[in-house]
């Protein structure tokens, strides 16, 4: 059982406008077997859409206000990996849905799927290589006339499409800010070897699709390649990527 209080200034999503987040969350965590768990979770916030730039679109002066959002999430997990910090084998695997609006008590009525899973293989002399993927779909359901954008999908940055901007990649307005998308894909596959003690080197392809539309694949193919190290320190594991955009 965990309880979470929260006061998050979210001013790194965007360059012309600002989000607040004011709430809390529990959730209740049960595992199912020796490998498999099952997690329930509740939240309630106040998200605020502030400073608008005078010279954003209008799409963005849309979003622009107060919403209190009452949020149910609901997923099951199978994880069979052998570490979590260099993950030689295994697998981890996640489905799940949320829904949220005013039978909760909240004015955002939104509902989505999700579904992610990641794979590793044990090669020889220590080389590992894994495959990682999610897909995601929002709409709204009962009275709501559109996702707000909190609820949107976006791609791009360093845990996805990685020779791309952070949020670069899916539907934007007339002036190249992001919007976001009701569907989102991606595709990652890794090959990392040893080098030295604790440091390993890494080879990636990452590709990515968002659509304006759920349930669909619309969106343009976003794809990118990249190197980067890999450095596992009494501190924590850090990984750093440079990643080029092909497509």
């Amino acid at each position: 059982f965990t309880t979470e209080l929260f006061y998050r200034d979210l001013f790194f999503l965007s360059d012309v406008f600002d989000q607040q987040d004011i709430g809390g969350s529990l959730s209740w965590r049960k595992p199912l077997g020796e490998h498999s768990y099952a997690e329930l979770a509740y939240t309630m916030k106040n998200v605020k859409i502030h400073n608008i730039d005078e010279n954003a679109s209008e799409e963005i002066r849309l979003e622009e206000g107060n919403y209190l959002q009452s949020k149910i999430d609901l997923s099951w997990g199978h994880d069979t990996r052998d570490s979590v910090y260099i993950t030689r084998k295994g697998h981890k695997f996640e489905i799940g849905t949320m829904m949220s609006g005013s039978f909760l008590g909240g004015d955002a009525d939104v509902y989505g799927f999700n579904m992610s899973g990641m794979q590793f293989f044990n090669l020889p002399w220590d080389h590992i290589f894994s495959i990682e993927g999610a897909f995601r779909t929002v709409n709204t359901w009962g009275d709501g006339d559109r996702v707000p954008i909190f609820e949107r999908l976006f791609l791009g940055g360093a845990n996805n499409l990685r020779g791309f901007d952070y949020r670069e990649v899916g539907p934007k307005d007339g002036t190249g800010e992001p919007l976001g998308g009701l569907t989102s894909a991606y595709a990652t596959f890794e090959y990392t070897f040893p080098i030295v003690e604790k440091v390993r080197g890494a080879f990636f392809y990452d590709v990515g699709v968002v659509s304006g539309d759920s349930f669909d694949w619309g969106g343009d193919v976003n794809s990118n390649v990249g190197v980067g190290p890999r450095l596992f320190l009494p501190i924590g594991p850090i990984r750093v990527d440079f990643g080029i955009p092909v497509q």
